[in-house]
């Protein structure tokens, strides 16, 4: 076994037991998967939201193992080529660190919409800002024919059983959440109203456009405000909301996502293991 590789594991397996300690139980897969994708299709949802749609021969033999899979979108470099890391190693970002920085590719984690393993493509939808980010960049100049690479993830929600759920996102995390209702739907499990609650948090309704949002999902508008800082206090004031919760999934802004954790734990009593929590982006720094 390489170094590099033996110090990836050292790293990601302290990062997972701390994990398991301190989180609901994620979906993670035995070998990582890394291959190229092109761009077919690309659909502006709204202002904001662009739905890019990518094939490989790679996907048609490609399960999801949850709902809100997420995977790495490696895209070209400084030098406007794709270069890709090492595909053995497990950690991905120090991978590219060790590569030339000039051919250092562009890395964010997207969750995956929709597979289609039979047309051998995939759906992932992107909410743009400007060039701030590389994500943002390359999705707002996305062209059919550009070409990428796929880099394989895990999926975050698996409680499937528990009867009274809180399903809470901000606009990054909205593909996520619809994916998770579709498939409570597509197994005949209860859902909204039905045990389970769903809020989404965003910064006006626009990016909200052609989703197809659930009239059932209540949404909350934070305007040029914090992330968290609508959705939160809506929890609070609602007890009713997060009374004899079985579980929590919280995606989207690091802070949206942490605060709502530590009002579950704290004021509402819930075991920390019975909570997903993911920060998608992080408030000042450039989201993926």
């Amino acid at each position: 076994m390489k170094i590099a590789e033996l110090k990836d594991r050292v790293v990601l397996g302290a990062a997972r037991a701390y994990a398991r300690r301190t989180m609901a139980d994620y979906v993670e897969r035995p070998e990582e998967s890394q291959f190229e994708v092109t761009v077919t299709r690309v659909v502006a949802l709204n202002s904001v939201m662009r739905r890019i749609t990518l094939t490989a021969p790679e996907l048609a033999g490609y399960t999801l193992l949850g709902p809100d899979e997420y995977f790495g979108l490696l895209m070209p470099g400084a030098d406007g080529q794709l270069h890709l890391p090492d595909p053995e190693r497990t950690n991905v970002r120090a991978a590219i660190s060790e590569m030339p920085e000039d051919e250092q590719p562009g890395l964010r984690w997207y969750t995956v919409r929709e597979l289609r393993a039979d047309a051998q493509e995939l759906d992932v939808d992107i909410v743009t800002h400007g060039d701030s980010g590389p994500g943002s960049a390359w999705a707002t100049t996305a062209q059919v024919g550009d070409v990428a690479a796929f880099r394989s993830g895990g999926a975050l929600y698996s409680r499937f059983g528990d009867a009274r759920q809180l399903i809470v996102a901000d606009e990054t995390a909205v593909p996520a959440l619809l994916a998770i209702l579709e498939e409570r739907e597509r197994r005949g499990l209860p859902g909204l109203g039905a045990g389970i609650e769903a809020h989404v948090e965003v910064p006006s309704t626009e990016v909200l456009g052609g989703l197809d949002l659930p009239a059932e999902v209540a949404v909350h508008v934070r305007g040029a405000d914090d992330p968290g800082t609508a959705v939160l206090p809506a929890l609070v004031a609602s007890p009713a909301s997060t009374a004899d919760l079985d579980y929590a999934w919280l995606c989207g802004e690091s802070g949206l996502a942490t605060s709502l954790r530590r009002h579950l734990v704290q004021q509402v009593g819930m075991d920390k293991r019975d909570i997903t929590f993911s920060g998608y982006w992080k408030l000042g720094a450039a989201r993926g």
